[in-house]
């Protein structure tokens, strides 16, 4: 039996990308594959140690029901996702999207080059479609630095975060 979750859909993928390469400036390979999954399991915002300024987006995040289904280890599915996502990256900088240079640096930085208004009107209508708890993790979420002992990584406990400097 097929399943469909957007999770795994690499058109889905492009399009969340670029979601987060227009809300998002000059970010990390690796945060934008953390707000990424975010964005596909809202409800798993709950699971990460925010901080006392992000209160309402955690009740968001409760709030948030999943389409489909929460993951069974968010951990696991997080590994899952990693070569859709850098295939999904690496299309958008293919198209010219985003900056090529910058993204074989290890960062998602959006070019200049504009986004079909059909494509525009669409993302703009998924952040609306879902909610404030979609624009938290664009806005709130995506200011929290990557490393450090308080960082993303360490926070969400999806990547390994021992090694990195601050």
């Amino acid at each position: 039996m097929l399943i469909y979750h957007p999770a795994y859909d690499a058109y889905h993928c492009v399009f969340r990308m670029l979601l987060i390469a227009e809300s998002v400036t000059n970010t990390e390979i690796e945060k934008a594959r953390l707000l990424d999954f975010y964005l596909v399991f809202p409800g798993m915002v709950r699971e990460v140690r925010l901080p006392d300024t992000l209160k309402t987006l955690r009740s968001q995040a409760k709030a948030a029901a999943n389409v489909y289904r929460d993951p069974v280890s968010g951990l696991s599915t997080f590994r899952d996702m990693r070569h859709i996502q850098e295939a999904a990256l690496k299309s958008i900088a293919a198209s010219g999207l985003i900056d090529i240079k910058r993204y074989e640096h290890g960062f998602v930085t959006r070019t200049e080059m504009p986004v079909a208004l059909t494509l525009k009107e669409k993302l703009d209508a998924f952040v609306a479609a879902n909610g404030p708890v979609v624009e938290g993790i664009l806005t709130c979420l995506s200011q929290i630095p990557l490393r450090g002992p308080n960082g993303l990584k360490h926070r969400s406990e999806l990547m390994e975060h021992r090694y990195d400097f601050a």
